[in-house]
């Protein structure tokens, strides 16, 4: 398992400890959390925009290796 450092002002840095706290998680899990749920989004509304692009009445969907590829990308 990898560590990754960062720096936090103080107010940030307590907000993020009350948040995880109040969640009854580590503040690891909650940052873990937010920035795999941060790329996931951007993954869906990349593979969105490219299928609304490439969209009209005789577009094939988007296939399950297709999606499977653009998360390659990212894992």
């Amino acid at each position: 398992m990898a560590v990754i450092s960062f720096y936090l002002d103080e107010q940030d840095e307590k907000m993020i400890k009350n948040y995880a706290k109040s969640k009854n998680i580590s503040v690891s899990a909650f940052l873990r959390s937010a920035a795999v749920e941060k790329i996931e989004d951007e993954m869906d509304d990349q593979l969105y925009e490219r299928a609304l692009c490439n969209s009209d009445d005789h577009c094939p969907d988007i296939s399950l290796d297709q999606v499977r590829k653009a998360l390659e990308a990212y894992c």
